[in-house]
């Protein structure tokens, strides 16, 4: 049985007996040399991974792998001592079964005394292989105490290297937040610094600006000193304006007195002899009949030929114009805010009205004259006072652009709206008494007779509509009166019962109030609507009616029978739309505008 164990044990010591002791020990790669930071970072990686692996799986089990090396040699050696004793004590044993000869007793006395002194020596060798058995066994034990601390051992590693994973794991991810934490760090460092120049571009302009303005206040300044004798030149001037009025009235009121005391007789010769006066006027002026009576002339409607004037109206597009009631005033809106105050006969600029933010779209004077109503694409209407060009008041309550405004009477006014409400306003209060829900953008609306109590206003729904403005509600509705959105709507100046209305259809027709038929239709080939806002107009007698075209040419109809009596070219520039034209109330002059800022006086 010894002998088989030993057989074994002798096969794995003689197995493992000859490996070298340097080789428990693997190599570890040098970190602190210059050539290892040349390399790339990856491979520095794989190289610390490495080292760390032989130093904690290798390197530090190096001496217990000496040791239990160094115990397989001791039981080898002693295995080997084992197995000659063994043959020694065989190789005895056999010597003593073999029996010495029987007729020679000296051979047997020699051989007993050999047998004896190798009894003796059997008995010393069994005594040292009884130590050897036991010196062995304490060799099993101590090679199994030292495999059981190897397992310990390899069991504290795993536990290691679980632990060494999970720190790599968790060192990782810190790495990973830090390169995150470094990259929101650059990212912020690039903000800071495009703040800083940014700050710096205002503070440049802060300083810019701080220099302009200094010199903005010198300039005020002088501006104030300037608006001081200014105003002080105003002054003066209206001092001697109130003056001559003052003689005016004076001179108005002597002959009023004079008329009062003349007979009845005389007045009625002096009528008659005035019909052909005419106020002598300066050189080269058209002359201009006199009024006998409200709507009554000395003659009959010019009819327009050729351009006696043209000139530059606004810095922007015309939208309209009107004239005040005895003719000597005209009012045009433009794009540029701003409605302008002509004097009709020496074609002067007299006054500009601002105060909008956005184009005038129509003008209207109040019926004394003393005001101008302008509606404008801020969604409001303003009011100014005609003399001294002052805001009066400004109408806001719309949520849209407003197209048109009209005058009741000197306190009342009514606009129309892009946000489909026709508003009535009371001056004397300066808000809105009434709100009317038309259904449609009004682009136009007229007052209908005396009362002031009754409404016409045309739509882009092709319609027009008929209002009692106490009771805020229809009391007509023509939907089907054109086939395009309606443009214009003006009175009849003879006629009460008749309103003439424009569209972009390309027709005109006039209506009666009292039937709500149409009348007549004014149509012409050459004639074509080319805007949204164009004005159509009705002379001051009722035997003309013009409006102009998208091609700059004016068309102008018999009242009477819907013909074309003449189409006015070459004019206003080709291609330029005439937004809007008009005779004035005297009947003795014409003017028209267009698109193109012109505006032309004809004769």
């Amino acid at each position: 049985m010894f002998s088989s164990q030993n057989n074994s044990y002798m096969m794995m010591g003689g197995g493992i007996g000859n490996i070298n002791n340097s080789q428990f020990y693997s190599p570890i790669i040098s970190t602190s040399a210059q050539s290892f930071n040349s390399i790339p970072e990856w491979k520095r990686d794989i190289i610390r991974q490495l080292n760390d692996r032989n130093q904690s799986q290798t390197n530090n089990f190096s001496e217990f792998m000496r040791i239990y090396t160094e115990l397989l040699k001791r039981e080898r050696t002693l295995n080997d001592r084992t197995l000659l004793y063994e043959k020694e004590i065989v190789s005895l044993r056999n010597e003593k079964k073999i029996q010495p000869p029987s007729g020679s007793s000296s051979k047997m006395d020699s051989s007993s005394n050999r047998v004896s002194g190798m009894g003796s020596t059997i008995e010393e060798m069994e005594q040292k292989l009884f130590k050897l058995q036991e010196d062995l066994t304490n060799s099993y034990k101590r090679n199994a105490d030292n495999a059981s601390s190897i397992l310990l051992l390899n069991d504290k590693n795993k536990d290691l290297q679980n632990e060494l994973m999970s720190k790599e794991i968790e060192i990782e991810r810190i790495r990973s937040t830090i390169q995150q934490d470094l990259d929101a760090i650059k990212r912020l460092e690039m903000v800071v610094i495009e703040k800083e120049n940014v700050s710096q571009i205002i503070r440049d302009e802060l300083s810019s600006l701080q220099t302009e303005f200094l010199h903005n206040e010198s300039k005020v300044v002088k501006l104030e000193q300037e608006n001081s004798s200014l105003v002080e030149r105003w002054l003066r001037k209206k001092n001697e304006e109130a003056s001559k009025m003052n003689e005016a009235n004076d001179f108005y009121q002597k002959m009023v007195e004079q008329r009062d005391s003349t007979p009845a007789k005389l007045v009625t010769q002096l009528s008659e002899s005035v019909s052909n006066l005419v106020i002598k006027l300066p050189e080269n002026e058209t002359p201009i009949p006199i009024v006998l009576e409200k709507g009554v002339f000395s003659t009959e409607a010019m009819m327009p030929s050729k351009a006696k004037k043209r000139w530059i109206g606004h810095n922007s597009e015309i939208f309209c114009m009107a004239f005040n009631s005895i003719g000597n005033l005209l009012a045009t809106g433009g794009g540029d805010k701003s409605v302008k105050v002509w004097d009709v006969i020496s074609g002067q600029q007299k006054s500009t009205l601002l105060g909008a933010s956005q184009s005038i779209v129509s003008v209207s004077f109040s019926p004394n004259d003393e005001s101008i109503l302008g509606t404008s694409n801020d969604n409001s209407a303003r009011l100014w006072n005609t003399e001294l060009g002052r805001s009066r008041h400004t109408l806001t309550g719309h949520i849209g652009k407003v197209y048109t405004g009209k005058f009741f009477n000197s306190n009342r006014v009514v606009t129309g709206s892009h946000d489909r409400t026709i508003k009535l306003w009371d001056l004397q209060k300066g808000y809105c008494t009434r709100t009317i829900f038309c259904f449609s953008s009004c682009n136009d609306l007229v007052i209908l007779g005396g009362s002031g109590n009754h409404l016409a206003s045309g739509h882009v729904d092709h319609s027009v509509r008929f209002w009692d403005s106490n009771a805020g509600e229809p009391t007509q509705v023509l939907s089907s009166i054109h086939e395009g959105q309606i443009t214009s709507i003006t009175n009849s100046p003879t006629n009460a019962n008749q309103i003439l209305t424009n569209s972009r259809d390309h027709t005109l027709k006039i209506i009666d109030i009292r039937t709500f038929d149409t009348i007549r239709t004014f149509k012409d080939p050459e004639y074509r609507n080319g805007l949204n806002w164009t004005k159509a107009s009705w002379s001051p007698d009722g035997r003309y009616i013009a409006s102009g075209s998208i091609d700059g040419s004016i068309c102008i109809w018999d009242a009477s029978n819907g013909k074309t009596v003449k189409v006015l070219t070459k004019v206003h520039n080709n291609g330029s739309s005439v937004c809007c034209c008009s005779w004035s109330p005297l009947a003795n002059i014409f003017i028209s505008a267009d698109k193109d800022k012109n505006i032309i006086q004809w004769e």
